[in-house]
């Protein structure tokens, strides 16, 4: 627990803590190439860990300079306010806020927007019920307390030490998901245990052991085809489409009135769903797998199936699936949709034709235990991550909770 005296700090209006920078910029005249949308902040960051360009967007947009930091005054509650060190533009629907060197120290002024104190005003004077937005002569009105200025250097330098660790950290897991889908490919291939290099190439699925066979997804997995008829609602987890993608965090959890359910499918625990219509320009269906929860409902919009045998084998096709094996071969079959407004369609029949390898015996167990020690090694690096980034929010709200 730190200990900072706070009987001398100060009130300050947040006009007087910060300026609001409100110069406006066309993408389409301007010679500004460095975009920034509220896609790209992840909350509760400081730094900026993607950009877009201007070509992405149209209308008008807010100019930002180096040291100004883009606050989302849209969804407050999702805690984004990102450091820039670049000259770009950004989303109107945020607010690029400048601190004031007389009341705050610049390099102290991003980690107060980060904190409890603000985020949560922020979170209150928030209106609008659908897409909560802060106005601008609302948020200037409000009071903060701050540490005097001669110790926010010191306070700063602290913090900005803590926040290195975590960049560090978020380095070294982008490393190691880079590591990890390139092994996992090899390993799942049988390229790395083809000592002495002799593949067989098969032109649809690439290079395997010439040990190993090519088959059809049916001739592994059967289709779920028994769509449920009385469910309670309480009871049931149901997967949406979104954008040609499944999200068990986020998907796996609303709950539909069973009256609603006709037509969709219950799968269980291990099996499989893939969604067959998917936007242009998404990941070429998306499989995934129902391992969170013991059973779900899924949309009549995804062809559902399961393993015919060995769990082992259920295990090794949710890795090959998950690093986008089939990606290819899916999109060659994709067929525009005459009622889907652009969608693209897989049918079922084709979709089972997809050629898949089938490893020769014993190799499966061998390499699920390598895979297995990959993930533990990437577990570990996420905990790490995820442990400085606790610190550092705790550190964050300890220096700024004003509370004497």
């Amino acid at each position: 627990m730190l200990k900072i005296k706070k009987t001398n700090w100060e009130k300050h209006v947040f006009s007087d803590i910060a300026v609001n920078i409100s110069e406006r910029v066309d993408p389409m005249n301007t010679d500004l190439e460095i975009y920034v949308g509220l896609e790209h902040i992840d909350g509760e960051m400081i730094h900026l860990k993607r950009l877009g360009k201007k070509s992405d967007v149209k209308g008008t947009k807010l100019r930002c300079y180096p040291g100004d930091v883009i606050f989302g005054r849209r969804r407050a509650y999702l805690r984004k306010a990102a450091l820039v060190d670049f000259n770009g533009f950004c989303s109107a629907h945020s607010l690029v806020l400048r601190a004031n060197p007389d009341v705050i120290h610049p390099r102290l002024f991003p980690f107060f927007l980060h904190s409890n104190v603000f985020m949560d005003r922020a979170v209150k004077i928030s209106v609008g019920s659908l897409s909560p937005t802060i106005n601008w002569g609302t948020l200037k009105e409000q009071q903060f307390h701050l540490p005097p200025k001669e110790k926010q250097s010191q306070l700063a330098e602290f913090l900005w030490s803590s926040t290195q660790v975590i960049d560090k950290t978020y380095e070294l897991r982008k490393k190691n998901d880079i590591f990890t889908n390139v092994a996992l490919k090899s390993l799942l291939l049988g390229q790395e245990s083809n000592e002495k290099g002799e593949l067989k190439h098969i032109s649809r699925i690439g290079d395997i052991p010439k040990d190993w066979t090519v088959v059809t997804m049916s001739s592994v997995f059967d289709r779920i085809v028994q769509k449920n008829k009385n469910l309670e609602s309480d009871n049931v987890l149901t997967i949406s489409a979104q954008q040609g993608l499944v999200n068990q965090e986020e998907y796996f959890t609303r709950k539909i009135a069973s009256k609603n359910l006709k037509g969709y499918y219950l799968i269980s625990e291990g099996e499989f769903v893939y969604n067959k219509s998917y936007s242009e320009g998404f990941p070429a269906g998306v499989i995934k797998s129902l391992d969170k929860y013991k059973k779900g409902v899924v949309s009549p919009l995804y062809i559902c199936f399961k393993p015919k045998e060995s769990s082992e084998l259920n295990v090794y096709y949710k890795h090959l699936f998950n690093f986008g094996f089939l990606n290819q071969q899916i999109l060659s079959i994709a067929k525009e949709g005459a009622r889907n407004h652009g969608l693209l369609n897989v049918s079922a029949n084709d979709f089972f034709n997809l050629k898949i390898p089938l490893p020769c015996e014993g190799f499966i167990s061998s390499v699920l235990e390598k895979i297995d020690s990959i993930f533990l090694n990437g577990k570990i690096i996420d905990e790490y991550y995820k442990a400085n980034k606790e610190l550092n929010k705790s550190l964050i709200n300890q220096i700024f909770d004003y509370d004497v």
